[in-house]
């Protein structure tokens, strides 16, 4: 793409392990990567071995925005809130580091153990699973028991979240980071900044996920319309949600004989979607 000089803006998305691949990022750079993705999640480092994490290194974060802002990259940091560990303080803590960091962007979601997976699975075991419609299962909204904060306090903290970060001196230094890059005015980049950063807070004001629409809502149908029609067709008003299907007997004794004395590792988070 360099060599070629394609000239083509494009975005990465990319695992916390960028942050010791200095050369990798000057590359994106120069091809002309213009926002790099990136599941930070969370900052406590016990969260993230829990949920099995292990490569996000919080250390490392601060030089993901270095390395990023060096390149005219901006950085967009992923974020869960609603682990089972965390607690109304323990966001807002979150918030607080992340601010200070200082990404470009930043995106929230609420921990949604999604049916067909194993982490679906052990909620499942433990009678932890709340929901039964599957619309429900969109981060956006909690589908289980939390030990210490209910649906409406998610949401709260999530819009909150939104809202505090995408403050005005925030959105105003991010679009100044991009008017001038590599010593030439980007005034596209700079107002589309501002725009995404006000359509950020607007949404929040709206109580409605950022990635979830547009401005304005279009509703065609409503589930009460069709609720009856499927209870008297199918006998039932939801779809059982499913659980983690086992590899068929032959898939697994391929996985034995590819990498023998090793458990395989999707043998239990095979989803039937």
């Amino acid at each position: 793409m360099i060599a070629e000089r394609l000239g083509m803006k494009f975005f990465v998305q990319c695992d916390t392990q960028i942050a010791r691949q200095d050369s990798l990022v000057e590359l994106l750079g120069r091809a002309g990567c213009f926002q790099m993705f990136v599941g930070a999640e969370s900052f406590d480092r016990q969260t993230l071995l829990a949920a099995h994490k292990g490569q996000n290194r919080p250390e490392t974060y601060h030089d993901i925005v270095r390395l990023c802002r060096g390149q005219g990259i901006g950085s967009h940091f992923s974020n869960i809130i609603g682990f089972p560990q965390d607690t109304e303080q323990k966001i807002q803590e979150h918030l607080t580091i992340l601010r200070d960091m200082n990404p470009s962007w930043a995106s929230f979601y609420i921990l949604c153990p999604i049916p067909g997976t194993e982490q679906y699975d052990d909620f499942l075991s433990q009678g932890l699973i709340t929901e039964k419609n599957l619309d429900r299962f969109d981060t956006t909204c909690l589908t289980w028991q939390h030990p210490s904060l209910s649906r409406d306090q998610l949401a709260n903290l999530l819009f909150e979240c939104y809202r505090r970060f995408f403050s005005i001196g925030h959105s105003l230094d991010s679009a100044r980071t991009h008017c001038f890059q590599n010593g030439r005015l980007h005034l596209g980049d700079t107002l589309g900044s501002l725009a995404m950063s006000l359509f950020v807070r607007y949404s929040a004001w709206q109580r409605t996920h950022p990635m979830s629409g547009g401005v304005a809502r279009v509703q065609l149908d409503h589930v009460d319309e069709y609720m009856p029609l499927r209870k008297a067709t199918f006998d039932l008003e939801f779809v059982p949600l499913p659980r983690s299907l086992q590899l068929p007997e032959t898939e697994l004794k391929l996985n034995k004989t590819l990498a023998p004395g090793r458990t395989p590792l999707n043998s239990k988070r095979v989803s039937t979607s």
